[in-house]
């Protein structure tokens, strides 16, 4: 902490305060006593020895009651200077018999301390998740390239296809965990991950992800969109909101079993646009329901990578989350174990006037490294990170 005259401290500015209220009766006093003669001065100057040494010992008192009454802001001054060496999960003593303000004041900091060591946790699981998650395709794909080089030109065809699939399996992977990080960083500092708001009827958005995930179900499980024939205008990013239903659609159909069913619904209620997602998979366990928004959390059973969830990054849904509240909506969860699930999407509806205001002005020109990381989000539409389950 820097150091101020003692003029400029708080104990100089109380004292002076405290004594300069102690004056105000002497003064007016005085005024009373020695007015009615008018002998005001003449009388001041004869008191003059009386006064001067009251006045001294009126500062010397105030000086020594504004260390007393600031002594808690010392200490609890002291404490706090020593937040920046000292480790986070510590927390500033609390001693209830202090004033209450200090106490509450101490209090405080340690919530902010609870919030910013919750926070450094999040941010600390975070890299080790992405950390992991990165490692695992450039792991295959360092195998499979040591394996072309020390087999050279002796290696066998079928091999090297295989091996060359893999690579390129693994880069479109590595490519798409990179494109969904960079989304949530973005996200994280505050910019915009919308790129234009258009006056669009939500049927259409849906109906262009029915077209893309009835190509790719299974044919042991029934999809079904159920739309309604009014249509429903929203402001929104078409493409933003197609990844979303992508990947909740994605998602339902790999955790349903064969002879189940997903089914898609859309509807108005109010000035709300909601769409559901139904499945009659496995269900999701209460605990897990709590986290499934997190970023890299799994549900036990899809870290084994098993057909069912298909090893995804983790990181679908916490992006459809992302994109969803920046529309101004929210999406919910219920579920039930051995008996399927429900991802509520609502969305507010556009009044009428608004479709004037719908569009934004046309961003500036993008950077080589935003048309890159457009390229990779765009095409990742039915195989891409939206593909992949939450």
């Amino acid at each position: 902490m820097e150091k101020t005259g003692w003029s400029k401290t708080m104990r100089f500015r109380m004292a002076l305060a405290m004594s300069l209220s102690g004056l105000i009766p002497i003064v007016v006093c005085h005024l009373i006593v020695f007015g009615e003669t008018g002998d005001i001065l003449g009388s001041l100057a004869r008191l003059a020895p009386w006064y001067i040494p009251l006045i001294l010992l009126l500062l010397g008192v105030n000086w020594f009651l504004a260390e007393v009454i600031l002594k808690p802001i010392s200490r609890l001054l002291q404490s706090t200077t020593q937040l920046a060496t000292m480790d986070i999960r510590k927390r500033l003593e609390v001693d209830a018999n202090e004033p209450s303000e200090t106490l509450e004041l101490r209090k405080s900091f340690n919530k902010l301390l609870n919030r910013l060591e919750e926070s450094l946790n999040i941010q600390c699981q975070f890299v080790a998740d992405a950390s992991h998650e990165l490692r695992t395709p450039l792991t295959s794909i360092q195998g499979y390239t040591k394996l072309l080089l020390r087999r050279g030109s002796n290696i066998d065809a079928n091999l090297l296809g295989e091996a060359l699939q893999t690579v390129s399996d693994e880069s479109g992977r590595l490519i798409r965990l990179v494109s969904d990080l960079l989304q949530l960083a973005r996200a994280d500092a505050g910019q915009a991950i919308i790129s234009q708001l258009e006056f669009i009827d939500l049927r259409d958005v849906v109906g262009s992800v029915e077209d893309t995930v009835v190509m790719v179900a299974p044919e042991q499980i029934e999809v079904q969109f159920i739309m309604p024939q009014s249509p429903i205008m929203v402001n929104a990013d078409a493409d933003r909101l197609k990844q979303v239903f992508l990947n909740l659609s994605n998602n339902a159909i790999k955790a349903t079993q064969a002879g189940g069913k997903v089914t898609v619904t859309v509807r108005s209620s109010g000035d709300q646009a909601i769409v559901r997602v139904i499945d009659t998979g496995i269900g999701i366990a209460p605990a897990d329901q709590q986290r499934i928004f997190d970023r890299f959390y799994r549900v036990e059973r899809s870290r084994t990578r098993s057909r069912l969830y298909g090893g995804g990054s983790g990181l679908g849904l916490a992006i459809a989350l992302t994109i969803i509240k920046a529309h101004g909506g929210s999406i919910d969860l219920e579920s039930e174990l051995n008996k399927g699930s429900t991802f509520t999407v609502r969305l507010p509806i556009a009044k009428k006037g608004e479709e004037s205001k719908a569009i934004l002005p046309p961003p500036a020109a993008p950077s080589e490294e935003q048309k890159e990381d457009r390229g990779s989000s765009g095409s990742s539409g039915g195989g891409g990170p939206i593909g992949e389950p939450a």
